[in-house]
């Protein structure tokens, strides 16, 4: 049986330690971008149409990182980066067009789930997640809940056998089917934190161990 675990976002944090535990080496669409569930919800909604159309692409935060203004997402990882000031470089023709040609090969991994034989585990983290480089894009109600991913979800792939799993997301309703709800704090030993900026945290990834270790998926 084909099982499949694809990130859904909305850090890199949450990929890198799904990688980890799962053993997934294949890259999808959302592992290393900022995705807060509005953007999420809307590029699958939107079949990721137009993603790295010039006009909607804008550095922000004194070269932080790059926004996504159509989408509300940041391409943290898409452009060459300054690994002493930690700021995009630049954002040329030639690394957009990079890009595009990157993720349309992503988008047809993505597109075939579809035909997924055996169950999928999509993995999120973090819902709303207020992101200061990203302010002035207003969210859409639809998204308040995770019904609304799962409606989008549905319409996408109607025969996929898949679930959600849902981390750090205190705000929202936890009685929506084919979600599994789970809070890194319940598995934080003593004297450990998160550090989700840090990808190199060890921390990280004791806690992600004992949460992964408690899903059992199909």
């Amino acid at each position: 049986m084909d099982q499949r675990v694809v990130s859904l976002g909305g850090n890199c944090m949450v990929t890198k330690e799904m990688r980890l535990f799962y053993g997934v080496e294949a890259a999808n669409m959302f592992d290393w971008w900022i995705t807060p569930v509005d953007g999420l919800i809307l590029l699958i909604e939107n079949d990721f149409d137009g993603l790295f159309e010039r006009e909607n692409l804008q550095m922000v935060g004194d070269r932080r990182s790059v926004a996504n203004l159509r989408y509300g997402i940041l391409h943290h990882h898409d452009f060459l980066r300054n690994d002493e000031e930690d700021r995009v470089v630049e954002m040329d023709e030639e690394q957009r067009l990079r890009n595009v040609q990157k993720f349309a090969y992503l988008k047809r991994r993505w597109d075939d789930l579809a035909h997924n034989q055996g169950p999928v585990l999509f993995v999120r983290w973090g819902w709303s997640m207020s992101e200061a480089l990203l302010a002035g894009i207003t969210p859409d109600p639809f998204c308040a809940n995770p019904a609304g991913l799962v409606a989008t979800l549905d319409r996408k792939f109607p025969q996929l056998d898949y679930q959600i799993l849902l981390i750090d997301a205190p705000e929202v309703n936890h009685e929506c089917k084919k979600v599994l709800y789970r809070d890194t704090h319940a598995f934080t030993g003593p004297g450990e934190r998160l550090n989700v900026p840090n990808l190199l945290w060890e921390d990280n990834t004791r806690i992600f161990t004992r949460l992964f270790s408690s899903v059992d998926w199909r």
